[in-house]
């Protein structure tokens, strides 16, 4: 997988940083986004949606576990903070056969085998406060399946 690294200094910059990536998808993607607490997955996510030109608030499903937001694209959000064994949501088929007219990002995207084709965006908290933002892109062999 081609991996991509970026910086940011604020939740604006995270922000935008998410916009830019939101921008550039067709429909389709799964999204996974890791990271401790605090590293900015929230911020990412809600700059993908402005990217996907979604001007409802975006909020975290923590409670929910999931929303839906409508833009140039429809955006499926899940939170998975509050799960407890990702196994259960898999024997559910959670992100089976997701639609490929929507986007479907997914916070705590490490509790769940990753779908094939997903991308994973890692998000870090470096010593002097900066976020590191990986960005792995699905590999040819598994968007081609």
């Amino acid at each position: 997988m081609a991996r991509r690294t970026y910086w940011s200094r604020s939740e604006e910059e995270t922000r935008a940083c998410g916009e830019r990536f939101g921008a550039r998808l067709a429909g389709g993607e799964v999204v996974l986004l890791c990271g401790d607490l605090g590293a900015g997955k929230t911020q990412f996510a809600k700059g993908l949606a402005r990217g996907l030109g979604i001007t409802a608030e975006v909020l975290s499903p923590t409670f929910t576990m999931a929303a839906r937001y409508e833009g140039r694209l429809p955006l499926v959000h899940y939170d998975l903070y509050r799960v407890r064994d990702a196994r259960e949501l898999v024997e559910l088929g959670f992100l089976a056969g997701e639609d490929p007219g929507e986007v479907a990002v997914v916070e705590w995207g490490d509790r769940v085998p990753p779908p094939p084709g997903c991308w994973r965006v890692d998000l870090h908290v470096e010593p002097d406060g900066r976020r590191r933002i990986d960005i792995e892109a699905p590999s040819a062999e598994a968007s081609a399946r």
